[in-house]
């Protein structure tokens, strides 16, 4: 019985990470700054990299419409999106077998940004006319950018805190 319920928990500790980072942002971005709709890529881009089988795309799909929902932005747009960069970050990660942190962070950078203009580029489709780019854009680039290695380093101590390394 306790195998089970850990095993459970170990199951579902990457998709866990991803909906707390979903409330985290919903938190902060009504108190302090907002992260923006693909801050939960950074544990998304962690997950698939170390355990992609513990991340189903119709769990992406879900998450990405909630996302939708608390934004107020057209339903699957997030979705979408993230579709867009994990298809881009499988075809990156293909070619490299044992990446660096450096490496890792700068793909995040590059896939982050591609996604962001592709976020963008949608909502300028849907309205019809280009949106303005505005400060608020750069800041969120900014601030996801120096919050990855933060959340990937917590991340990374916690999958080998848990043994999620481990078979389950």
């Amino acid at each position: 019985m306790i195998d089970d319920i850990k095993k459970f928990f170990k199951i579902s500790f990457p998709v866990t990470t991803i909906l707390f980072l979903v409330f985290l942002n919903l938190f902060l971005s009504n108190n302090f700054f907002d992260f923006g709709q693909l801050f939960i890529f950074q544990s998304i881009f962690f997950w698939l990299l170390f355990l992609p089988q513990l991340i189903p795309l119709y769990l992406i799909l879900i998450i990405g419409v909630f996302q939708d929902i608390i934004y107020l932005s057209p339903l699957g747009s997030t979705s979408l999106i993230l579709f867009i960069i994990i298809f881009l970050f499988d075809k990156y990660n293909k070619f490299f077998l044992e990446p660096s942190f450096f490496e890792l962070f700068i793909s995040f950078i590059i896939l982050f940004l591609v996604g962001s203009v592709s976020f963008w580029l949608l909502n300028s489709l849907i309205n019809f006319k280009f949106l303005p780019v505005d400060i608020n854009h750069f800041y969120e680039f900014l601030l996801n950018v120096f919050f990855f290695p933060i959340n990937y380093l917590f991340l990374h101590i916690c999958y080998r805190k848990f043994n999620l390394d481990k078979r389950l």
